[in-house]
Formats: structure tokens, C-alpha cells, sequence
């Protein structure tokens, strides 16, 4: 028969094999384990699916069996460890696949030492050192075969730093890594594989929030000095077949750590969020690189104007907006609203222009650097009444420099107020 081996030194201690949540790792960084579970999981599993497993502390093997057990008018089959029973059933780790299993003994005998894992036709123990035997099946054969995507090991690295490495592809998905272990399942593909340093995992040694993987591989990218990868990143990142295009609502994307390597790449590119790509002209689509939103607006601040110009700007709140010549219905409507405004001695002295938001629930924005009045086009849908609420509570802003939802907003409210009645009245407080 032929056995995958895994081998570590030094010897196992028996209750290593049951004893549930005991973990000397939990404290130590240059350690992978910290639950005290995974290899109760894996030979829960193993036993389960029908495999042999062998292990031996030295030249000692470690009996390994599993014997019926009722619990509840349910029988379960619960392992016992050189004849001690323990409280592990076979059912632990449910939903666990092969590699998982396997990369349980495997993260124990790297954690010990000079771990290897190989193929062997007999069992070989060596005094002082700790041997796992498994039989080879299709999953064993299947595991090794891609053994690249489960573990960092061999993996070419591109850029390297303190909080993690970005790796040369392998396989179809994309790998994330935790010191060096696979800890991401998913179905996407990716430009390039990466391992971070920490992670924040569960039990089940995966990723326990999935939006930490888009903002950590982001600061990874940011922190790059490799300028072949991140133009690479840049214009492939609307691509949502890669991970790296994928940011979702709540995932937080900053670039406090970006490189100077990172900002000479965008600052010789012409970056254009995603939500505004069909805005562009044809012949502009040939020179911008189309980014998610949530990069563009974290890198902005490096872009100079001559990149962007007037295309794409954002607001004090942090919403992308692009200037827009206005249609004949809108500039109907302004004409109407301006005409009111001038019956009713209302005088706006600020330029207005029309312009599209990304966030459709904007109305209208004070530009206080331009002086000048920003309408969405949802709000010339509207009508000319919206029109008039949004340029005058726009003017107020304008005129008294007072921000949203503030005590100073209030008052210049009732200030702009008294004012005007003042001027359309005789009377004189």
C-alpha cells in the first residue's frame, strides 16, 4: 500500500490528539495553530471518510480507533486514544473537505519543526520524531497534484513586506493565504495570489469576514514597489471575474501605506471610476483606465488635475460627481425656477450647472472652492419645485460657508430668512 507521510521532530504527547481547545500557540506569532482543535478535526474526518491512519511517537505508535456510542437514542462513534476514551465523536468537522484535513497535520508539523510530506510504500517511525501515515486515495492523489493551492510553500514571491506577499498565480481560483495556509474558499479567479501575515480566521481555519480579504489584499497592492504588478492591477480591476475587482459596501479601502512606485503609476495614468465609465466619450474610453469607485476615490488625492481635470470630482461628503452640459428640458426648467426667483426679489448670484452623481440620492452640492451651485439631474426630473428647495438650501450653504445637518446650517437658515423679509417689508425691528 502507499501512504502519504507528514513528519515533524520531536514526539507527539498523546493528549495532543484529544485534548480539545489545549493550544501552547495561541500567543505566538510565528506560530499557525491557535485553536488546540485541528487535529482532532482531521482525524475525526479522516476516520469518518473511511481512511487509515497511522501515528507514531517515535518507534511508539498511538492507537487510534473508534468504538459506538449512544447518546440520546443516537449512536455516535467516538474515538479513543490508546485505548482512553475521548469525548470526539466522528462527526467533527462536518463540513470539512480532504485538504483541510490535511492541512491541519501538516500546519502541526510545521509549527513543530522540520516538517516533510512525501509518498512511502511502508512505515518507516525514526526515534525523536513524529510520523502521520495516510492510505492514498483519489483525494490524497488530487491534494498533492495541487499542493500550490493549499499551501504558499513553493510559491514564486513578487513583493514582499511586513503585512504579507503578493505571489505568482497558480490554479484557477484565487488563493489567499494565512502564514503560508489557504484560508479562502471562493469560485473567483485572481490576477495574483496573496499571503498575509494575520487574519482574522474561524474554527474552520477560513477567512471569518470575507470584506477583510478585499481591504487587506488592497493595502497589500497599495504598499507594492513592483510598477509590472500594479499597472497589471490597475487595468484589469473592472474585471469582476478577479477577486481584486470585488469590493463590496462595507469593505473599507484606504491608502495611507501607498508607495511612491504606486503613486507615479497613477499619477501618469488617467483613472475613471467605475460608475462613471459609460460617461466617457469614445475617444476618452482609449486612454483611462476604468477602477472601482472605492480605489479611485481612495487615491484621488495623488491624481493631479491635468489626469482627471474637470471629469471627475467629489463632493465635501466624499460622492463622485461629473459636470454636465445642460439638455433644453433642464435649462427650461432653470430658466423657469431663475424667472421665479427674480419675481419674488429672491436674488441667487452663484453660477449653477447640471451634473451627474454616483450616488442617485444627491440632489444638489455647494461647490465652496468654485462658488458655484452643483444639480444633480435627478433633481431637474423632479420638477421645478424640487429645483427651487435644492438651489436655496445650496445658495445658504454658499452664502454662510455652513455645512449639512449642523447647528451653524440652522442658523444661517433663519438668518437668510429674516433677511429676506426684512428686504421685501418696510417694517424695522
Amino acid at each position: 500500500m502507499k501512504f502519504i507521510r507528514i513528519k515533524n521532530a520531536g514526539i507527539i504527547e498523546p493528549q495532543a490528539l484529544h485534548l480539545l481547545g489545549a493550544s501552547t500557540k495561541r500567543n505566538d506569532n510565528t506560530k499557525i495553530g491557535q485553536f488546540g482543535s485541528g487535529n482532532k478535526y482531521a482525524i475525526a474526518y479522516l476516520l469518518r471518510n473511511g481512511y487509515s491512519l497511522n501515528v507514531f511517537a517515535g518507534k511508539q505508535e498511538v492507537s487510534i480507533e473508534t468504538k459506538p456510542e449512544k447518546f440520546r437514542d443516537q449512536e455516535f462513534n467516538l474515538v479513543y486514544i490508546n485505548g482512553e476514551k475521548t469525548s470526539i465523536t466522528t462527526e467533527m468537522g462536518k463540513d470539512w473537505q480532504f485538504w483541510q484535513a490535511i492541512r491541519e497535520i501538516y500546519c502541526n508539523a510545521i509549527d513543530e519543526g522540520g516538517c516533510t510530506m512525501d509518498f512511502v510504500q511502508e512505515f518507516s517511525p525514526v526515534e525523536n520524531e513524529t510520523h502521520f501515515y495516510i492510505d492514498t486515495k483519489k483525494d490524497v492523489l488530487e491534494f498533492v497534484s495541487n499542493f500550490d493551492n493549499y499551501f504558499a510553500t513553493n510559491k514564486k514571491v513578487i513583493f514582499e513586506c511586513e503585512f504579507g506577499r503578493i505571489l505568482e498565480k497558480s490554479g484557477t481560483s484565487a488563493n489567499i493565504y494565512r502564514k503560508g495556509i489557504r484560508c479562502h474558499n471562493t469560485k473567483k479567479t485572481s490576477m495574483y495570489d496573496y499571503d498575509f501575515s494575520e487574519m482574522e480566521i474561524d474554527e474552520n481555519r477560513l477567512v471569518r469576514y470575507y470584506w477583510q480579504i478585499e481591504e487587506k489584499i488592497w493595502k497589500l497592492l497599495f504598499m507594492c514597489d513592483n510598477e509590472e504588478v500594479i499597472m497589471n492591477v490597475l487595468h484589469n480591476s473592472s474585471n469582476h471575474e478577479f477577486i481584486e475587482a470585488n469590493i463590496g459596501d462595507i469593505s473599507s479601502i484606504n491608502s495611507n501605506n501607498i508607495s511612491d512606485v504606486f503613486k507615479n503609476c497613477i499619477k501618469k495614468s488617467r483613472l475613471c471610476p467605475h460608475g462613471y465609465a459609460g460617461m466617457l466619450n469614445p475617444d476618452e474610453q482609449q486612454n483611462h483606465i476604468i477602477v472601482p469607485t472605492k480605489i479611485f476615490a481612495s487615491v484621488r488625492g495623488y491624481i493631479g488635475d491635468e489626469n482627471v481635470g474637470d471629469k471627475f470630482k467629489v463632493s465635501r461628503n466624499g460622492v463622485f460627481y461629473r459636470e454636465t452640459e445642460m439638455n433644453p428640458l433642464q435649462r427650461a426648467t432653470l430658466d423657469k425656477v431663475l424667472y421665479f426667483f427674480k419675481e419674488v426679489n429672491f436674488e441667487v448670484n452663484y453660477d449653477i450647472c447640471a451634473a451627474i452623481f454616483e450616488d442617485k440620492s444627491v440632489l444638489g452640492f455647494a461647490d465652496l472652492q468654485s462658488d458655484k451651485i452643483v444639480i444633480s439631474d435627478i433633481c431637474f426630473e423632479k420638477g421645478a419645485n424640487e429645483l427651487v428647495n435644492t438651489i436655496i438650501e445650496e445658495y445658504i450653504h454658499l452664502k454662510y460657508k455652513a455645512m449639512d445637518e449642523t447647528r451653524a446650517f440652522q442658523t444661517a437658515i433663519i438668518t437668510e430668512m429674516v433677511s429676506y423679509m426684512k428686504k421685501n417689508n418696510s417694517f424695522v425691528l
